[in-house]
């Protein structure tokens, strides 16, 4: 994974976590809008990053013949 990638992933992931110190702050009140957005949207993100430059790193190992 490149140094972009990383970053990306890095702030992706801050958001989230962000999103749930916003809620962990506040226990007796509802979840703020802002904090719901967020974390519904960014885990999705995270996701398919994470999963799909998995699955790109191992298809190039098995091109380079490195897998195993």
């Amino acid at each position: 994974m490149n140094w972009f990638k990383r970053y990306v992933v890095g702030c992706l992931i801050a958001v989230l976590l962000f999103a749930a110190v916003d809620s962990f702050k506040r226990p007796d009140e509802e979840m703020r809008y802002g904090a719901i957005l967020l974390a519904s949207a960014g885990w999705p993100v995270v996701a398919a990053i994470v999963v799909g430059s998995t699955i790109g790193d191992v298809v190039h190992d098995v091109r380079q013949g490195k897998a195993g």
